[in-house]
């Protein structure tokens, strides 16, 4: 009978142990799942929250409050100017299930600067002025007498550089362009536009404001009313109506003199210079530095 009692102790014991070895690893697995799920969730909420400074950085650097979802995570994003200065703070919360995650960061923009535009029209080669052409600038007394040019206000054989005048590369502002291949844009336009290898003259009417860039010959013989800054990497020959406020820049071949004929009438204005390099200056901002809170 004693035997018999031990043995049935002994079973008791025995599934006890294994009931406890049991309820361990069920535990260890249950919490493992937990720990795996929580570090997904803290790892999509990093990258929501870097999202975030993304979202801002795509031209929504001036908004207050930028907020999006990415895969099944969230973000909310503040931004605010640091003073006046090119220097913005930005702090970014992506959450993903009851993890939230939080990244600040110093974002700059590019320092655009009108004052590099300083004529109405500058060329690498010659200008020719022909017809009833001017060039003056915003502070001219009105109104402008016919074939006044200015020489303040325009410059020839000279020095410059895209990347040092609008502080982004070819292929940035290319990127940021609506691109016309070999057409050219029609009646109002606005934002930044880039004519790639036009094998025609303008004869259109084109009229509107921001940055116009031709890679290529522009001969104008139709109309173009703009505000803002005309570039051409190549052969400028205005022989139409041309009326422009802000700057017109020909990067010419050392062969080809840029002409302006027809009624051309050019306005060097820093007002209308900055406005459209604005256009660009918000794009794609550095990242000055970055830390978790």
């Amino acid at each position: 009978m004693n035997k018999r009692g031990s043995a049935l102790i002994m079973g008791l014991f025995v599934v006890l142990v294994l009931s406890i070895l049991t309820s361990t690893f069920l535990y260890k697995r249950v919490n493992q799942n937990f720990l795996s799920l929580r570090y997904a969730d803290e790892i999509q909420a990093l990258w929501a929250a870097e999202a975030g400074i993304q979202a801002v950085r795509n031209n929504n650097l001036l908004s207050s409050v930028v907020t999006g979802t990415t895969g099944n995570a969230t973000y909310s994003a503040t931004s605010d100017q640091i003073g006046m200065s090119d220097y913005y703070h930005v702090v970014s919360t992506g959450t993903s299930g009851t993890v939230s995650r939080t990244v600040e960061t110093v974002i700059s923009t590019r320092e655009v600067d009108a004052t590099k535009f300083k004529y109405g029209v500058e060329s690498t080669v010659t200008i020719n002025f022909k017809g009833s052409s001017t060039v003056y600038g915003e502070n001219t007394t009105r109104p402008v007498p016919s074939k006044y040019r200015d020489p303040e206000y325009y410059h020839q054989n000279s020095t410059f550089s895209f990347a040092d005048l609008f502080c982004f590369s070819t292929d940035e502002v290319k990127s940021l362009s609506t691109v016309y291949n070999g057409s050219w844009p029609s009646g109002s336009i606005s934002g930044v536009n880039w004519v790639v290898a036009p094998s025609n003259h303008f004869k259109g009417n084109v009229y509107g404001s921001g940055i116009l860039i031709v890679e290529g010959d522009l001969r104008v013989t139709g109309t173009i009313d703009f505000d803002g800054i005309i570039y051409v990497m190549g052969e400028l020959d205005m022989a139409g109506t041309a009326i422009v406020g802000g700057a017109i820049l020909a990067e010419s071949s050392a062969t080809v003199d840029t002409t302006l004929t027809g009624t051309c009438d050019v306005e060097h204005n820093t007002t209308k210079i900055q406005a459209a390099l604005d256009l660009i200056k918000y794009r794609s901002p550095r990242v000055v530095s970055w830390k978790e809170l």
